[in-house]
């Protein structure tokens, strides 16, 4: 047997103030993002989540909707248990609020503080080799990706950067990204200059590039809910990012944000000169085109405690007309505007956006959210146009990350008991405009049964069933070709059980994943983790798992244990084993060393790589 991955981190963080860790933040992470099935977009979450912070006290709905996952409804909660308590006078009272998920309340601890930090300053660097130690003098090209991350904070000022060279660029400043941010209380609320990001209604033409997706929780993702209609960017993505200025003002119960962005983003031409398709990868290994977008325009919002509603206007323009041939119609010049709502009346809360381009095209999301706090459902229907998109796009839909070109509706449950829960969805949907290789539609449900057996044992029972009915080229008795429809259909079932005793945790998961396309095949997946506590401020962490597949497309997602400020999310295929640990000591209040040692050995063939990863907080 062959070792094929070998990957090495080392991370040293000095932090000048203390943060209470608490036992379930792993185990939060784990169930938001084990279930995204996206190979990238988790580092950009989880840098959102890590670069957050709220002052407990102060913190309005604004503030608190700008962390992942806590909703409008969640914020009017937090807001109205605290000024019945007169305040927070600790970081642990958040787990006493009533009405609200644990996840979000594990969140709000992690990302929140009682007494404001003037002055805070973050550096990160980090380098991956695609050979782990066997190549350290490899192609510096071809063979290296490094990453450095500033963040510089003090009272209502802030400014940061991302630099990043990916495998195969050639420059270490191949993408630069940077904000300077000003945060106010009075009638100018934020100014921002650099990057940023828009966020607008159910996110048809404003959105962050990153959004919760199907399988994260049942109800959260449904709606986007947010008042910070503009916030700062510091992370990786080369195209969906602004650059320019954004100002937000308020006056009562009035918001107005006003914007202007030119950026130069890659793409590439045709012989004509006309763009044939903007490039998404964010991989620069050559020369490549690049095209001119400006865009400008305002938001205007209206709201008070129970609804919001708003109009936004936006025009667009590039420097290079677009071939017909383009996959998505982007277009040149173009006027977009949209109407949103936002009603919140006792336990129902009404959403929704419809969006125009130009007064020819129409897109519709809209939605309703039952709040029984034991007993949540949620419903929501979407009609997004085949004739118009917008790059800044990410609504909830099939299609992760844009809002085109699809037709769906979608239903789910979320019921707490004293120790049980249940939680599922169900989504069928539709794509008006198709080609002949292309998907035409399908549905997607999923199940979950958690139960609390003991007070130190927890089991879970997940199935999910998804299928596609997409093009596919047959052959007649004759080779001669023709373009028919297939469905793809992947079923998942999956058993965990959980087990404590005083300081060690033990976790085991058996899952089985059956996938028809072409043919039939199989994954299959068993693991045995354990997290211990070795000594004060020690923490081990272990798993090793077995799996099978028939290929890439019978893969199995799984979450690992990783360095703070790291989500792994491994799709395991083909035959063999991995393995890994993590070691986390922290030591007074500004120490904290970590270190991830990790192998997976197939039969296949031999791969590796490695990564140094230094971290300072103060």
């Amino acid at each position: 047997m062959k070792w094929t991955v070998f990957i090495l981190i080392l991370n040293t963080a000095f932090i000048f103030s203390q943060e209470v860790k608490i036992d379930t933040l792993e185990d939060v992470e784990e169930e938001l993002f084990e279930n995204v099935e996206e190979d990238s977009q988790l580092d950009e979450i989880i840098e959102k989540i890590e670069l957050i912070r709220i002052e407990l006290n102060r913190a309005d709905v604004d503030d608190l909707t700008e962390i992942p996952f806590i909703s409008r409804g969640d914020a009017l909660k937090i807001v109205e248990y605290r000024d019945k308590i007169g305040g927070f006078k600790r970081k642990e009272q958040v787990f006493d609020i009533p009405g609200i998920d644990e996840r979000v309340k594990a969140l709000l601890y992690r990302n929140s503080y009682i007494q404001r930090k003037r002055f805070d300053v973050r550096l990160r660097g980090r380098v991956l080799n695609k050979g782990g130690f066997r190549n350290v003098k490899g192609d510096f090209i071809n063979d290296f990706k490094t990453y450095q991350l500033g963040f510089l904070a003090y009272s209502n000022f802030s400014g940061g950067f991302v630099i990043e060279k990916d495998y195969g660029e050639r420059r270490i400043d191949e993408l630069v990204n940077f904000y300077f941010d000003y945060k106010g209380g009075g009638i100018l609320r934020r100014f921002i200059v650099g990057n940023y990001i828009l966020q607008f209604g159910q996110g048809i033409l404003f959105w962050r590039p990153v959004g919760l997706g199907k399988g994260t929780d049942a109800i959260s993702p449904v709606q986007r809910s947010v008042e910070n209609y503009a916030e700062m960017y510091i992370s990786t993505d080369e195209v969906k990012p602004f650059l320019g200025a954004v100002a937000v003002t308020k006056f009562k119960n009035f918001d107005l944000t006003v914007f202007y962005s030119s950026r130069k983003i890659p793409a590439s031409f045709d012989s004509t000169g006309l763009v044939r398709y903007i490039d998404f990868s964010g991989i620069n290994k050559g020369q490549k085109d690049i095209l001119k977008r400006d865009v400008y325009g305002f938001f205007s919002v209206y709201g008070k405690r129970n609804f919001i509603t708003g109009v936004s206007f936006a025009y667009q323009k590039f420097d290079k007309d677009f071939s017909s041939s383009t996959s998505r119609p982007y277009g040149g010049g173009k006027i977009y505007s949209s109407f949103m709502w936002d009603f919140l009346f006792k336990r129902l809360n009404f959403f929704g956006e419809l969006a125009t381009q130009s007064g020819l095209n129409f897109s519709a999301v809209s939605g309703v959210v039952f709040d029984f706090e034991n007993l949540k459902l949620a419903f929501q229907y979407r009609n997004l146009n085949p004739n118009f998109t917008s790059i800044n796009g990410n609504t909830f839909s099939e299609r992760y990350g844009e809002a085109w070109n699809e037709e769906g509706f979608y239903s789910s449950v979320k019921l707490k008991l004293s120790r049980l829960y249940i939680w599922g969805y169900y989504d069928i949907f539709t794509f008006p405009v198709t080609k002949a290789n292309d998907a035409k539609g399908g549905y997607d449900y999923r199940f979950e049964l958690g139960i609390s057996i003991s007070r130190n044992m927890n089991a879970k029972i997940l199935i999910r069933e998804k299928s596609v009915l997409k093009g596919i080229k047959v052959y007649d008795d004759f080779g001669r070709g023709n373009w028919g429809e297939r469905s793809e259909r992947r079923k998942n079932f999956r058993v965990e059980v959980e087990n404590k005793f005083q300081d060690i945790v033990l976790r085991s998961r058996v899952e089985v994943l059956k996938m028809n396309f072409t043919g039939e095949e199989t994954g299959f997946l068993i693991y045995q983790g354990v997290k211990m506590k070795v000594f004060n401020g020690l923490t081990f962490y272990a798993r090793i798992a077995h799996f099978r597949s028939d290929s890439y497309s019978s893969r199995i997602y799984v979450y690992e244990d990783d360095l703070d400020g790291v989500v792994s999310l491994i799709p395991l295929y083909g035959q063999g084993l991995r393995w890994y640990f993590v070691l986390k000591y922290s030591y007074w209040k500004f120490l904290s060393i970590q270190f991830k040692y990790a192998e997976s050995l197939f039969f296949e063939n031999v791969k590796a790589s490695a990564g140094l990863q230094i971290e300072i907080k103060i």
